[in-house]
């Protein structure tokens, strides 16, 4: 059994050591965990010198305070790394249960370094971590590697993240997969598999020491009965992530054909979330603690893909697969949901890719021949799944497409960037966001690239959904304009960063992005006296806050120390050269004028100067002097 907490596991994987440093009680204090504490990692440990592929790039496991305990939705688990994909900061996170597992083994953090010689899986067996070998599980899928690990070591309650092929071939898009879970963005698989490490296996049986454990486990379940109650969450609980797709289509968002359409798509009935849970869903499951149980069974019974099975779809595939590339065969998705999980593939990059790839095949940049014999026409989703082994493979076009679709075009040059819509390197799929100004500020700003979750201001959404009305005086309070609730409005600076510095508690603390939709329960109040009592330091809303603030404004350090600057918080692509073509908003688009003015607002309130570079003041009143020197020298 585990008998310290507060605790970094560190890997050399070139010297094959492994070495437990406590956690630093600073960090704790003001990074909190999660993500708050792997960023700090990464600016300490990962220069501008370090290549994102090169040995001593770092992979960061992190969990929070909140992991393995009964508090509701904090099962997930980020990792961190310089991005392959875009250069810059790099994360993802995942549910499951390998966060909260990795907790109970008395580890809060892992930071990997180095290259084995031959592949390896990391094997944490509550106090004792060693490195086993992997080449037996090289070439296998994350759902094969998963299940020959739990048979080698007897257990099937060992809980594995891994890559898939895309990870071993460096793919830049790839991901880590945790019982079909999906840790997606920035291409940490490709970290993952740069470093010959094809798996981390956790065993954790030990218990988590709170501090006040009567208070924590009250107010714990006092949560868990209110969400289960709640309505909030019906959605969830009932159709897990397939409502999206009908609902922005239905408001006019949904983002059809590379952009090409928005809103009314034909075939759009074929994603009605009650439909897709009668004929497609066998049950539900769940991520560790979780009272919602959004994780559903599917089978498909008949068709091209009969007898395809899962037990999870991630949110992020329904629409890429779908509309995003005029597909409106759910098997499909099904399939390619299955196959990203396996192979290790972001399926939002890859379904944005293959939309654009669609698009330079519809305008003759890219033929037949090209594309390996594939044609690649709308909705083609046997096309699809063919380019999807090639990418994971590198093979022929998917070698380039390997490299992620914002390099490809380049590469290909003929016009094809301007068909590829992305910030900082990476895309989106499923939303037009022309017409969502401070939707697009928050993309243009995200810390990893274009990104809805990074800090969704979801006040603008607020007109739309029905039965409900916000107080306009408590939005000017809050905002300090009632322009903010309207999403044509360019009054969004202080309502993104708001919501910024709020998704960063929320991945501080290992959340759940989906309890956001219930904050009626689990407020920032709550979360304060969670942590309160499991760690014994007293944590205020207002501290908490600071502690997001102080995240995001050492996430830009990392930046800016890559070289970003005002030029590129942006968007770029048909996002800002062509307007909405079609639907409710037809028409609209970025202006120029009015952007930069908004973007000059959210420098001045940030504290950052007109180049977008946290000022010494700001970073000294966040306590990140030594920060400060990193990227404006000792004065």
């Amino acid at each position: 059994m585990p008998d310290t907490y507060g605790t970094i596991l560190r890997v050399d994987l070139g010297k094959k050591k492994i070495e437990r440093e406590p956690l630093r009680e600073e960090l704790r204090r003001h990074y909190i965990g999660g993500r708050g504490i792997n960023s700090r990692l990464l600016f300490e440990e990962v220069g501008p010198e370090v290549e994102p592929l090169s040995p001593e790039n770092r992979l960061i496991f992190g969990t929070s305070p909140l992991s393995g305990t009964k508090a509701p939705s904090t099962a997930r688990f980020t990792v961190t790394a310089r991005s392959p994909l875009t250069g810059i900061l790099g994360d993802a996170n995942a549910g499951g249960h390998f966060g909260p597992t990795l907790r109970m083994a008395g580890i809060d953090h892992i930071v990997i370094k180095g290259k084995s010689a031959e592949p390896v899986y990391l094997f944490i067996d509550n106090n004792k971590a060693e490195l086993r070998p992997a080449r037996q599980l090289w070439g296998k899928n994350t759902r094969e590697t998963e299940a020959a690990i739990k048979k080698e070591l007897g257990d099937s309650k060992i809980r594995v993240a891994s890559i898939g092929q895309a990870g071993e071939n460096l793919v830049k898009i790839a991901s880590i997969t945790h019982e079909e879970r999906s840790a997606s963005r920035t291409g940490v698989g490709a970290v993952m598999g740069s470093k010959n490490l094809k798996a981390i296996a956790v065993r954790g049986t030990g218990k988590i020491v709170l501090s006040d454990p009567k208070g924590f486990n009250q107010l714990a379940k006092k949560m868990h009965q209110e969400m289960s109650q709640s309505k909030a969450y019906d959605s969830f609980r009932k159709y897990g992530g397939a409502a999206g797709t009908s609902l922005t289509d239905k408001v006019g968002f949904l983002a059809i054909k590379n952009f090409k359409q928005t809103g009314g798509f034909e075939g759009i009935e074929n994603f009605n979330p009650q439909a897709i849970a009668e004929k497609y869903y066998r049950g539900s499951t769940g991520c560790y603690g979780c009272p919602i149980r959004c994780g559903k069974k599917f089978a498909i019974t008949n068709g091209p893909y009969k007898g395809e099975k899962g037990n999870k779809t991630e949110e992020g595939a329904f629409s890429p697969y779908g509309p995003v590339c005029g597909n409106s065969y759910l098997p499909a998705i099904f399939k390619l949901n299955n196959l990203g999980n396996q192979y290790g593939i972001d399926h939002i990059e890859f379904g944005q890719a293959m939309a654009v790839v669609m698009e330079w095949y519809e305008k003759g940049i890219v033929t037949r021949e090209d594309l390996d014999g594939i044609d690649l026409t709308w909705g083609n989703h046997e096309g699809m799944v063919e380019m999807m082994r090639k990418v994971a493979h590198r093979e022929g076009f998917g070698y380039l497409l390997a490299e992620g679709i914002v390099e490809a075009a380049k590469r290909i040059g003929r016009g094809a960037e301007h068909y590829v819509s992305h910030s900082k390197g990476m895309v989106m799929a499923g939303i037009d966001i022309r017409m969502l100004k401070g939707t697009a500020l928050s993309f243009a700003t995200s810390t990893r690239g274009a990104d809805h979750l990074r800090g969704l201001p979801t006040i603008e959404f607020s007109t739309l959904i029905p039965g409900r009305k916000p107080n306009l005086e408590e939005v000017k309070a809050k905002f300090g304009s009632e322009e903010v609730i309207y999403h044509t409005s360019y009054k969004k600076a202080a309502a993104v960063i708001h919501h910024q510095h709020e998704s960063t508690v929320l991945d501080m603390m290992e959340l759940c992005r989906f309890v956001r939709f219930g904050t009626e329960i689990i407020t920032p109040e709550a979360l304060c006296s969670l942590y309160s009592m499991a760690t014994g330091s007293t944590l205020e809303v207002k501290t908490m806050m600071t502690a997001a603030e102080r995240v995001y404004n050492l996430e830009r350090a990392f930046l800016v120390r890559m070289g970003i600057t005002r030029k590129d918080d942006t968007l770029i692509g048909k996002w800002v050269g062509e307007p909405v073509p079609s639907g409710a908003y037809k028409g609209e688009t970025i202006d120029k004028e009015k952007w930069d003015a908004m973007l000059d607002e959210y420098y001045q309130l940030r504290g950052w100067d007109k180049n977008g570079i946290p000022t010494p003041e700001k970073l000294k009143a966040l306590g990140l002097e030594e920060v400060s020197e990193k990227i404006h020298g000792k004065k």
